[in-house]
């Protein structure tokens, strides 16, 4: 185990893994280009190691300087932007530790009691060939017959019908189209009998020959070289999926496709032959490459570079990760500083949820499916059988967008004070002490477009990611005193991602950081972890998500695999289910939950198809934001000071200029290199911007001195091209220094694990029964069901003074069956479900709701009425067999909500509305499980969970007028209360009769137990009485659980 400590030993609620990831430039500090001086092109070319690091990361810029070094001249243009993007590596080679090529690399770490830092000189690559480069050139080897006849298909699982045609959503890129250009959002074939069958027998993968005959004899009467072109086009759209693309755990994914083409043999076109011969080539250059030390390896690379162009031309090639001579022990002293972090940050977001799009995903789930209901993966995410991909999705795109975030929040204001106040003081620094961390916490209220989210709600906490710090001390001795300083950057959506994409790199060691990830507690204890594969849809993105798999299952998008192996799920094996709090993704074959995993840190966004993307994020469904600073609104303003808790500064200092005129300067070719300087100069006294800072935008950083010239170029010259880049601090000196790792900069990205259990008692715990037939209702069947949209504050009037006196009349006395509800997505409205003969709900009861609707509209009651199809909630309330039971039962409550409500409209009843609806909950679970002691049901497992709930003016005639017996002596004797519980024995049929229904079901026909459907009858029931409101929702249930102890209470004490 990477992952050994305890809950106990760690003071964050986080321990960190064993093992960590260190990222470190290959030169040190003082190494860096003297501000004064910018190499040249010719000056370049003395230094082996920039030129080889250059020639990997910017080939233009390399075959500039070639052209400088065999003397021949360059343009004063050239000369001048070769210069700049020389002195911007050249910085990053010494600056930044996140690897890129040669600049900079990895290596394992751990944590000893005695610390130690040995910085080596026997550095080593990891070496492939570009995925950008290799997609295309398989791309062409699959053209070939006599290659396709060497290989497996398999159906896209992704493909769709839609009418008479195959639809496919997801269109990978050309490897020649840049990703900016617009890309094909679908791709559709017609449907025939042919394309049908072929998606048929590659259901599981099938020999393209065995694939040709059997289509051959399906179609006698076409010829074999029509059914191969076929064949071949489903292949080229994509429709039909070779193996020979690398898949995206393979570590050496060259050698994957020379051993598949090998074996087409004789078959193959003299084309092929010759590409598959310089792959050969190409795999034993590279390899060759690989063995010479940085920074003495260009001319072999220039050798492998030249073969690939020639067998397919592109700028990228070769891709390089280095692997550092490096050995590592922290003190433990850092260890517990990363897991104090790791808490405060986790602490700081779970008032603040996490992806705006999966929460109105899941509100839109609830709105359409309710919980507990299994929707399957591929039915949920097409747009026309289901809700489709989230908002914003780009492959396939979206049908619709996410409204604006609303106003500040208490948040906001209290952040905008803080660092109003700081740059009123001219302090530098913002010191978050417990004290402010409980203030922050306190006023990190849901925002007003979470309608849903409860006042003061906590989000679910993340159960891994990694932090990723830089770390700062003047030597491994003043480190183990605690003299050290933490600089968070990113943080990740689960441990072990950012080590991910280098495992080639890492060898044996990366094995570790698969461990870190098999060690995560998942929300239900059976849950299956599963790797996502894909496809991406530019094949360069395919570099960063290549990563090796650290999972049993894996789940594969858009890209080959065998679905018959037992590790395999399907797309068409997953579906989606839903709590109030989450989505969950279940498997129906493993009766279990499903947790995606994806430990890498490609960009989802416009690199992953839709339906990967979502089960990528699906574990984030219900969890907090990420555990990472954010300044909020205050993120607009000109300077933002350091933020810092304890060892660790949660946020660097932060300058732009509130004038955008001076950025806009940047860009005006009339204003000189002196008027830039002079404008600069004003506008950084004024705001008190220190020497060395870092400019950023996005990823993109660059450490410069702003006391130099030639870097208030490289600045004018980057907000030329980033108008929005920003200047942080760039902390230094002795004290808080590089000198424990050599001089070199260095950052540390730190699994972190939860050790608290994870909440589990509000979760899925198995897959929920699959539908194996259509059960919705549309208009014109036996269930009418109307919405009439009105505001809340008119239901109550509605419902009691416009819809009780006219409901004989819409019935008309054919003993229809109908029930209520109140809804608030996508507009307030009440929904009213009517069920009979269709002739009779058509003909006779919708012209009469149409023409009560139109009296309400006229009196300025209501908005419009529309027709929906009723679907009804199989799974929360028992499953097919008990759905017209259950259907009674909500008949039944609407009639008895609605006489409630008009006792208390009229005076007649005195009752705290919360009070009612506890006295409701109890009466109801005594009929509906027919026992005197039924209530104390409503205790569950915890007798005491839920009093703090419980208003304390509401707890005394709790205990008083709640009879946990059912005799309701108090209450009788209340006013208004006879009528009441006359009211209840008129439900009571009904209730009783849907219990007795749910227990006499076999165990195979009752879908869920009857604690589950009569937990969402009570919530339905608080939905027709009282509304949609969760805090008195809460509330009433802590009443009742008030009254029941009291009762407990009391017969213990013989009373």
């Amino acid at each position: 185990m990477s992952v050994t400590r305890s809950a106990d030993e760690t003071n964050g609620g986080y321990a960190c893994a064993d093992v960590v990831l260190l990222r470190a430039a290959i030169r040190p500090v003082d190494t860096a280009p003297d501000p004064a001086g910018t190499p040249s092109p010719r000056q370049a070319a003395a230094d082996g190691l920039l030129r080889e690091a250059v020639a990997l990361a910017s080939p233009s810029l390399s075959a500039v300087l070639d052209r400088a070094a065999a003397g021949a001249p360059l343009t004063a243009k050239e000369e001048r932007r070769a210069e700049r993007a020389l002195a911007r590596y050249a910085l990053r080679m010494s600056e930044r530790a996140t690897p890129f090529g040669l600049m900079a690399g990895v290596a394992t770490a751990g944590f000893a009691r005695r610390p130690e830092f040995r910085w080596g000189e026997r550095h080593t690559k990891a070496v492939r060939a570009d995925m950008g480069w290799l997609t295309a050139v398989v791309s062409r080897l699959e053209e070939d017959p006599g290659v396709l006849a060497a290989l497996r298909v398999t159906a896209n699982d992704l493909c769709t019908v839609r009418g008479d045609r195959l639809v496919l959503g997801f269109v990978p890129e050309p490897a020649d189209v840049p990703l900016r250009q617009p890309a094909v959002q679908e791709i559709t074939v017609r449907r025939t009998a042919a394309v049908r069958r072929a998606l048929e027998l590659a259901r599981t993968p099938v020999p393209w020959p065995e694939l040709v005959r059997r289509m051959t004899e399906d179609f006698p009467a076409v010829d074999g070289d029509t059914v191969r072109a076929m064949l071949t086009e489903l292949v080229r759209r994509g429709v039909l999926l070779t193996e020979l693309h690398p898949p995206m755990d393979d570590g050496d994914p060259l050698a994957h496709v020379l051993g598949l083409a090998a074996r087409a043999g004789e078959g193959l076109s003299v084309r092929s032959r010759d590409v598959l011969r310089d792959l050969a080539l190409v795999e034993r250059e590279l390899a060759d490459y690989a063995t010479r030390a940085p920074g003495r390896g260009r001319a072999a690379l220039a050798v492998a570079e030249a073969r690939m162009h020639r067998t397919h031309p592109a700028e990228r090639l070769v891709q390089t990760d280095l692997r550092l001579d490096v050995t590592a022990r922290l003190p433990e002293a850092v260890r517990a500083e990363a897991e104090r972090t790791a808490g405060v940050l986790a602490t700081l977001a779970a008032a603040r949820p996490g992806p705006r799009h999966l929460r109105a995903y899941h509100a839109r789930f609830l709105e359409r499916y309710g919980t507990g209901r299994a929707v399957p993966l591929t039915e949920l995410l097409d747009a026309e059988r289901g809700l489709g991909v989230p908002e914003e999705y780009r492959a396939p795109a979206a049908s619709r967008s996410l409204p604006g975030a609303e106003g500040l929040d208490d948040r906001d204001r209290l952040l905008l004070a803080w660092a109003q106040e700081a740059a009123t003081a001219g302090e530098r620094e913002l010191v978050l002490d417990d004290t402010r961390v409980a203030r922050l916490t306190g006023a990190g209220r849901p925002s007003r477009d979470d309608r849903d989210a409860a006042e003061g709600a906590r989000f679910a906490p993340l159960l891994s990611f990694d932090l990723v710090a830089e770390v700062r001390a003047a030597s491994l001795e003043a480190m183990a005193e605690g003299r050290f300083r933490l600089l968070v950057g990113a943080v990740s959506a689960v441990a072990g991602a950012v080590a991910g994409r280098f495992a080639p790199a890492l060898g044996e060691e990366a094995q570790r950081f698969g461990e870190v990830l098999r060690s995560v507690p998942a929300r239900d204890p059976r849950a299956v972890r599963a790797q996502l594969a894909f496809r991406t849809l530019g094949g360069r993105a395919a570099n960063v998500g290549r990563v090796p798999r650290w999972t049993d299952h894996v789940i594969t998008v858009a890209a080959f695999t065998d679905r018959a192996s037992r590790y395999a799920l399907g797309l068409d094996d997953l579906a989606v289910v839903a709590t109030t709090d989450r989505l969950a993704l279940v498997s129906a074959a493993l009766a279990a939950e499903v947790v995606p995993v994806m430990p890498s840190m490609l960009s989802l966004r416009g690199n992953a198809p839709g339906t990967a993307r979502f089960l990528a994020e699906l574990p984030r469904s219900g969890e907090s934001a990420l555990p990472v600073w954010d300044w909020g609104a205050a993120a607009a303003l000109p300077y933002l000071p350091r933020v810092r808790s304890g060892r660790s500064v949660l946020a660097p200092a932060r300058w732009y200029p509130a004038d955008p005129d001076l950025p806009a300067a940047a860009g005006d070719p009339a204003t000189g290199p002196a008027e830039w300087r002079r404008l600069f100069t004003a506008w950084r006294e004024r705001a008190d911007v220190p020497d060395r800072v870092t400019a950023v935008h996005g990823d993109q950083r660059l450490t410069l001195d702003l006391t130099s010239d030639a870097h208030l170029e490289l600045l004018r010259h980057e907000w030329r091209r980033r108008p929005t880049a920003h200047l942080r601090e760039a902390p230094e000196g002795a004290e808080y220094g590089s000198g424990w790792s050599a001089g070199h900069r260095t950052e540390i990205a730190f699994p972190m694990v939860r050790t608290a259990a994870p909440d589990t008692a509000r979760q899925p715990l198995a897959a929920p029964p699959r539908r194996r037939a259509a059960t919705a209702h549309h208009p014109g069947s036996r269930w009418l069901y109307a919405k009439l949209f009105c505001s809340p504050e008119r239901h109550d009037e509605i419902l009691t003074t416009r819809l009780t006196p006219h409901l004989p009349g819409l019935l008309n006395g054919s003993g229809t069956r109908w029930f209520y509800l109140r809804y608030a997505d996508p507009d307030p409205h009440l929904r009213l479900r009517f069920h009979g003969e269709p002739a009779d709900l058509g003909g006779r009861l919708l012209p009469r709701l149409g023409e009560w609707a139109a009296r309400l509209a006229d009196q300025g009651l209501c908005g419009r009425l529309a027709l929906d199809t009723y679907d009804p909630e199989l799974e929360r309330y028992g499953g097919p067999s008990a759905m017209a039971a259950a259907e009674a039962a909500f008949d039944a409550d609407s009639r008895a909500c609605l006489e409630q409500l008009a006792l208390l409209r009229a005076g007649t009843l005195s009752l705290d509305a919360r009070l009612l609806a506890a006295a409701n909950y109890i009466d109801l679970h005594h009929r509906f499980l027919g026992r005197p002691d039924g209530a104390l049901r409503l205790l569950g497992d915890d007798a005491a969970r839920g009093h703090d709930d419980a208003p304390t003016a509401l707890r005394e005639p709790a205990r008083r007028l709640l009879d946990a017996d059912g005799r309701w002596q108090a209450l009788e004797c209340h006013p208004g209360g006879a009528e009441l519980l006359r009211i209840w024995d008129r439900r009571a049929t009904a209730v009783a009769a849907y219990g007795r229904r749910l227990r006499a079901l076999p165990a195979a026909e009752r879908w869920g137990g009857e604690e589950r459907a009569l937990a969402s009858l009570l919530h339905m029931h608080h939905n027709r009485l009282a509304g949609i409101d969760r805090t008195a929702e809460r509330q009433s249930l802590a009443l009742a659980r008030a009254a029941l102890r009291a009762h407990l209470g009391r017969v213990k004490a013989g009373a």
